[in-house]
């Protein structure tokens, strides 16, 4: 037998090592999954929960499914504190509105996420820029941002979020950058059925376009002066604002921008209109 028959017999052999290593590895993933589908969440993490003004509009079936993807995404991503301690509250809270708007999709976890950083306050970021010739220096406040891998949350923006309820949510907005990510394209259409692209894009791009040109003009801004101007930034920024809205003050959605409201109720499939 010569050298190179040896070595096709090797390689062939640690090829099917390896697929059997995969094969392992699946099911073992898989019966984890299980496992943790019949986990029950200690009281003092239900306690949590229970703090948070939409868990306690859910019922006992997208509870349960909510428990388990809360318990996968924890799991499943690094929190990251940044000059804080991460606590369950920071960490259940988190994972909770992440996990709620993907409530739809049971096994769906945010693939490409692996990190969530979390501040205390929110970000001062100061750029420098040459426009014209004329250095600019510029202070940004970031209370959140997603880049695929890694999303940004600063923790008193949540807090005061929940404290008083508006239409703002920096972890719905930032989590619905995310599913927007899933496309591998950052332009507001998150993974929605096929069915629905032509109708989804007509909608949401025209609303966009109209709020964006009235914001342009300042005036006569009509029905869209319930809505953030931040919305009419670009597309994807629309999206996240919009989704913002959805679950935070359906109520303008539904009155001012029904074709918007039904759009993302057939997405996201869970509704907090009464």
């Amino acid at each position: 037998m010569t050298n190179f028959k040896i070595f096709l017999i090797i390689l062939w052999g640690l090829f099917f090592i390896f697929i059997i290593y995969q094969i392992y590895s699946y099911i073992k993933y898989i019966k984890w999954l299980k496992s943790l589908e019949n986990k029950q969440l200690p009281r003092n993490i239900i306690n949590i929960l229970q703090k948070l003004p939409h868990y306690n509009k859910l019922n006992e079936t997208q509870k349960k499914i909510l428990h388990f993807k809360i318990e996968r995404f924890i799991k499943e991503k690094k929190f990251i504190g940044v000059k804080i301690d991460i606590t369950d509250e920071i960490k259940y809270t988190i994972a909770f509105y992440a996990c709620l708007i993907t409530l739809n999709k049971k096994y769906f976890c945010y693939e490409s996420l692996k990190y969530i950083y979390v501040y205390p306050h929110t970000i001062i970021v100061n750029n420098k820029s040459i426009q014209n010739y004329i250095a600019k220096n510029e202070t940004f406040l970031i209370s959140g941002e997603a880049v695929g891998e890694s999303v940004i949350i600063a923790w008193d923006e949540v807090k005061k979020e929940l404290k008083h309820l508006k239409e703002h949510n920096v972890v719905i907005h930032e989590f619905a950058h995310e599913l927007d990510f899933e496309e591998g394209e950052i332009n507001g259409i998150p993974p929605i059925e096929k069915n629905q692209f032509q109708e989804w894009t007509k909608i949401m791009y025209d609303e966009f376009e109209k709020f964006h040109q009235k914001t342009l003009k300042n005036r006569m801004l009509g029905k869209y002066s319930f809505i953030d101007r931040y919305a009419a930034t670009n597309k994807a920024e629309f999206f996240a604002v919009m989704s913002e809205y959805y679950f935070n003050k359906p109520e303008i959605l539904k009155k001012h921008f029904p074709d918007i409201y039904k759009e993302l109720k057939k997405f996201y499939k869970v509704e907090f209109c009464m």
